[in-house]
């Protein structure tokens, strides 16, 4: 059986391939609408093409409940094997307007995928500036739970709470003489500047070790 996702098209095969089509249309028919109604049969016989039809219900479950029923059933000496089909019956999806194309699918399909991959590379390259200017203000920085490294007018707080936010940094840090800014590259990272060293020097001796909760 397929993995093919549920759908009210069912794909035949193992059919007896010997059996004129029009009888074989006739019999899939009488067979699937004693369970169902019936929206379209296609048989497609060619060299490669044999034993095959596309069954389309008049929805998906009672595709499911046909499957189930008719799996193994012995048509003309054969016995049929029963599975969704991969994709919508076309001729059904032009009567009901809703048909594209296959080019135009894989189409889209490569817009969808190109977009994506955009997208994909747009967000590494923004994460790989906020990690650079991170490592850059880091090396500039005073680490707040340091106490041994140099003087500098940016402090850096590598250990923020994740529910810490760019608006508590400065509600913290605002009150003190020199503040200039806060800024949050990711969560867990901060870096808060100061017009000098020396004011950086005071907030950090008033706030070592402290506790944003």
């Amino acid at each position: 059986m397929s993995e093919t996702l549920p759908q009210r098209t069912l794909y035949l095969n193992n059919l007896n391939s010997s059996i004129k089509k029009d009888l074989m249309m006739k019999s899939l028919k009488t067979l699937f609408a004693s369970h169902g109604k019936v929206i379209a049969i296609d048989i497609i016989r060619s060299r490669h093409l044999r034993g095959q039809a596309w069954v389309t219900l008049e929805s998906t479950d009672v595709a499911t409940a046909c499957m189930s029923k008719l799996q193994g059933f012995k048509l003309f000496e054969k016995a049929m094997r029963v599975q969704y089909a991969k994709e919508e019956n076309d001729r059904v999806a032009k009567f009901e307007g809703t048909f594209v194309p296959k080019e135009v699918k894989a189409a889209r399909a490569k817009k969808r995928k190109e977009r994506e991959e955009r997208l994909a590379a747009a967000k590494a390259a923004e994460e790989e500036e906020e990690e650079g200017d991170a490592k850059k203000q880091k090396t500039e920085g005073d680490a707040v739970g340091d106490p041994n490294a140099p003087p500098s007018k940016r402090l850096f707080a590598p250990t923020l709470p994740a529910e810490c936010t760019g608006d508590m940094l400065d509600v913290l840090f605002s009150p003190y003489s020199g503040f200039v800014r806060s800024t949050m590259p990711r969560p867990g990272l901060g870096f808060v500047e100061f017009l000098d060293a020396e004011a950086a020097g005071r907030a950090k001796e008033a706030l070592q070790g402290f506790k944003l909760t």
